[in-house]
């Protein structure tokens, strides 16, 4: 019973800190005051000490030391551990909201002509593509910036998904004969549904600019290159014949270029994006299919933080 009495007596002494530490003020010393309770044979020891170093750290200490055991209570108070740690997240939170790729991007597709022109001509009109019906989606689902100027200039590198949708305008049917791109009428075919469609998985490489660290106030731009890499062509039909419905879902290389290199904008205020893309090499590998460059133009909709 004494040595819990002991014991209980010397939390509240720790707690309640009315012990202050001297120092001598021609010393670099630091003087330590502690009371020590000692009960029974078995040799409880209670000790409450109170250090106030030079340098303004303090330190609460109550040690309960029994035979078998120790108990040590440290009340450390260090205000600019935490100041530290806020201002470390406030920064770290800053940084990305200050990086415009993560996100999910949504946006309309088209193919340019060798001349960089929409219109592909009559040669090509089996590509011509309806843009009401060709979309592009991406989930854009990991950023990181490399610091420059701060958060005014940075290098911003990441990766993303994205699903190019090519509605066909055209009732042509396409297929890939002898490792080449072809296309072909079918009058019994009455089609509801002719698309292209491609996935990749996008890695960016971009020159960020921003005009303000506060993100509400902040014009951003930022202009360079996304490397990607082709995982998926499918080309899929919907079609009536002879007054049945049929759908039909291929899934072939049809000669897509395994690798692709875009340029690409982006810009905004705020937390507002858009960005435009467009293809630098050839969609198809070299003489298997018509020379075209995709591109895309939309914006965000939504960024993740």
């Amino acid at each position: 019973m004494r040595t819990i009495l002991l014991a209980t007596i010397a939390l509240i002494i720790g707690s309640a800190n009315p012990i202050h530490a001297q120092t001598d003020p021609d010393s670099t010393k630091t003087d330590m005051e502690t009371i020590e309770l000692k009960a029974g044979k078995d040799g409880l020891k209670v000790v409450v000490q109170t250090v106030d170093t030079l340098t303004g750290e303090v330190k609460d200490t109550t040690k309960i030391k029994m035979k078998n055991s120790t108990v040590l209570i440290i009340n450390e108070e260090n205000p600019e551990v935490d100041d530290w740690k806020d201002d470390e997240w406030e920064d770290r939170n800053r940084k990305y909201d200050l990086t415009h790729w993560s996100g999910v991007d949504i946006g309309v597709n088209g193919f340019l002509n060798v001349d960089g022109e929409p219109d592909l001509g009559d040669d090509l009109d089996y590509l011509e593509v309806n843009y009401a019906g060709s979309r592009s989606f991406s989930i854009n689902f990991w950023e990181e910036k490399i610091r420059l100027v701060k958060d005014y200039v940075g290098i911003t590198t990441g990766a993303g998904l994205q699903w190019n949708n090519y509605r066909l305008k055209n009732d042509y049917t396409l297929a890939n004969v002898n490792d080449s791109l072809v296309a072909f009428r079918d009058s019994s075919l009455s089609l509801n549904k002719n698309k292209f469609r491609t996935t990749w998985i996008n890695v960016p490489l971009l020159l960020e600019f921003n005009t303000s660290l506060e993100q509400k106030r902040s014009f951003h731009i930022s202009a360079g290159l996304v490397g990607g890499f082709n995982l998926e062509s499918m080309y899929k039909q919907k079609y009536k014949q002879d007054g049945e419905r049929f759908k039909n879902s291929t899934k072939n290389s049809f000669n897509v270029e395994p690798f692709r290199v875009e340029g690409m904008l982006r810009l905004g205020y705020g937390a507002f994006n858009m960005f435009a893309s467009v293809q630098l090499n050839e969609l198809f590998e070299s003489g298997t299919g018509p020379e075209i460059y995709p591109f895309t133009v939309g914006l965000t909709l939504a960024a993740f933080d």
